[in-house]
């Protein structure tokens, strides 16, 4: 049974390395040519990406590869010794050279190598589980900037459409002021408002630039490449429930990777015990040296003598300790890791929540309020500065709703990421980014 678990073991282990392997020449193949985004970026089209190009995850995946490779010598023997010595004395002698000839074999105590390879495989596990941990952080990094991608470009139409809206008022406040309907200081008020947008149009322009920058980061380029405009981000899907995602967490890569090193600490204790045994070594040879024949075959046996068996014990209990660190490790990052999830699950509803009030109250209600005031400034029956106050109050909750949106895909992210895998999320919408 032991047999076919580490054949099991070693086919599994060599499937994995082909796989990494195989998908890291992918990978350089990719790298070696420029390969542009498609065009409207969405967000899935943007998070693969990163996951493909990115550099640190690539550097993961060798690290994979070398501990994966690691784990055939660490169970393995090492090398037998093959001595020969002659005497020089006897060379051209009649009755020939004498020469002496031994093969010898190093063996481990029992168990010692059954030690090693666990450990190997531990390791392997632990590079396998950091790399998924590095997959999901990438994937909710990615969506992260998406979603500040989506918003900064939005914010940027917001902010012409009101210049749009400054710029009709002006022009009705300039009928007015020449029909002696209104003062000339509402002529002004609304210059000086639409001057404060075209101020704050710098800023979004700034923002994009910034993105842009962080977006190129992900992918290894440089940070003035080119992104394509973003498409609309997904609609609001339903939460699972707060109990299902903390059941899921408990298999999250991060944790897994804690469990591997756990695991490879018990396996040093246990190879830290095995160090107190003898180390054995077997020997054959043929010394024709020895006048009678009989006497020229020699075999032999020798072995380490474990005297100080206080360092031995020392070692012993520095490994045990290192095995119950890793254990504590685990608790603690498994309740942290909870405790984050709980407190991102109560996040991203708030913001669903809150995204739900500026879409289906507080944006209507601006909009219908400054389309009033528009009206009535127009017939003479409302004054300008209700249609200032209506205009500010429509900018800051088309702003709003907008970050509302980007912030719900956010925390979407990062409830993904820390939940250890993803979430469904709907169809793109026909909300315009």
């Amino acid at each position: 049974m032991r047999h076919h678990s580490e054949c099991l073991t070693g086919v599994v282990g060599l499937a994995l390395l082909l796989v990494v392997s195989a998908t890291h020449a992918a990978d350089l193949a990719h790298r070696d040519r420029y390969v542009p985004l498609p065009a409207p970026l969405t967000a899935e089209s943007f998070t693969a990406a990163v996951l493909a190009r990115n550099a640190g995850l690539s550097a993961m995946r060798q690290a994979l590869v070398a501990a994966v490779s690691s784990i055939r010598p660490a169970g393995a023997l090492p090398d037998p010794m093959l001595s020969v010595s002659a005497a020089p004395r006897t060379f051209g002698n009649a009755m020939g050279t004498g020469e002496d000839i031994e093969v010898s074999q190093a063996l481990p105590w029992w168990g010692t190598l059954a030690a090693r390879k666990e450990i190997a495989q531990a390791d392997a596990e632990v590079a396998r589980h950091d790399l998924e941990a590095l997959r999901l952080r990438l994937a909710a990094t990615a969506r992260g900037a998406f979603a500040d991608w989506v918003y900064a470009h939005r914010a940027l139409r917001i902010n012409a459409a009101n210049q749009s809206v400054l710029a009709e008022l002006r022009r009705i406040a300039s009928v007015r002021y020449a029909t002696g309907k209104a003062p000339q200081a509402d002529v002004l008020q609304a210059e000086v408002e639409r001057t404060v947008l075209a101020q704050q149009q710098l800023k979004w322009q700034r923002k994009i630039a910034v993105v842009a920058a962080r977006m190129n980061a992900l992918l290894d380029r440089p940070p003035t490449s080119p992104i394509p405009l973003p498409a609309a981000l997904p609609a609001p899907a339903h939460l699972p429930s707060e109990a299902a995602l903390l059941q899921r967490a408990l298999t999250h890569p991060q944790l897994k990777a804690l469990e591997a090193q756990e695991h490879a600490a018990r396996a040093k204790a246990t190879l830290a015990g095995k160090q107190r045994f003898p180390q054995l070594q077997v020997s054959a040879g043929y010394n024709s040296m020895w006048s009678d024949p009989a006497m020229r075959p020699m075999v032999g046996l020798s072995f380490t003598v474990p005297l100080d068996q206080g360092k031995y014990r020392a070692e012993i209990d520095a490994a045990h300790a290192q095995a119950r660190r890793a254990g504590y490790d685990l608790e603690s990052a498994r309740a942290t890791l909870l405790a984050d999830l709980s407190a991102a699950y109560a996040s991203t509803r708030e913001a669903a929540q809150s995204l739900a009030l500026y879409r289906d109250d507080l944006v209507p209600l601006s909009r219908d309020a400054l389309d009033v005031a528009l009206s009535e400034y127009g017939s003479g029956r409302g004054g300008f500065l209700e249609v200032l106050t209506a205009e500010q109050h429509q900018l800051d909750t088309e702003l709003g709703l907008a970050r509302a949106q980007s912030e719900y895909f956010d925390r979407w992210a990062e409830l993904e990421r820390l939940s250890g895998r993803g979430l469904a999320m709907p169809n793109v919408t026909g909300t315009s980014p």
